[in-house]
């Protein structure tokens, strides 16, 4: 996205401040929410949480895109706000996972890892997801906004999360991510 995004606001004369703004923005929300995560995957499974954040991440790419389909305006305001809930949507997806896919091994596995074997390799797994991300994201922003153009292509990135929410919401147990186990209320 970023790159698209970049060139998409200085077509509607964005100054560079503002555009440098729009790029901080996500990440002030990141950082300002982060300590409240702890309180929803007190209240909630973390599964129900990183769903959560799957669905306002999806919304927030139709915001930020100012989805055609949906009928938004494009305008700073609705951009804003997008990146807003893109800043919350990571931190529901990314604070819980580590804990998830720990919980998830010591679960399932028969083979007794020591703590610091396990934390290694879940770590391993999810930066190596991170850095594919990472260069995946911008190859596949600037081949579709160059193709689609920038608010189709976000229409289309919003549409690929939420059918990746979807997916989730069915590998994970439907409606029991939302019920606390007797485990978790421990």
């Amino acid at each position: 996205m970023a790159p698209a995004f970049a060139v998409h606001m200085q077509k509607y004369g964005f100054s560079p401040a503002f555009i440098g703004f729009c790029f901080a923005v996500p990440g002030i929300i990141y950082a300002a929410l982060s300590p409240l995560m702890y309180l929803f995957t007190e209240r909630l499974p973390k599964r129900a949480v990183i769903l959560i954040g799957i669905v306002l991440m999806s919304i927030g790419m139709f915001f930020v895109g100012t989805s055609k389909s949906l009928g938004l305006e494009n305008n700073p305001a609705m951009i804003i706000l997008g990146l807003m809930i893109i800043g919350a949507a990571a931190g529901m997806i990314s604070i819980p996972v580590l804990p998830e896919m720990l919980e998830a091994i010591e679960e399932r596995n028969d083979r007794n890892y020591n703590v610091e074997e396990l934390n290694n390799y879940i770590s391993g797994i999810f930066v190596t997801c991170t850095g594919l991300g990472e260069f995946i994201g911008p190859v596949l922003s600037s081949f579709l906004n160059e193709k689609y153009g920038f608010r189709e292509a976000q229409d289309i990135y919003a549409n690929i999360i939420m059918v990746f929410a979807l997916i989730y919401f069915f590998s994970v147990g439907h409606f029991y991510i939302f019920l606390r186990t007797d485990k978790e209320k421990k």
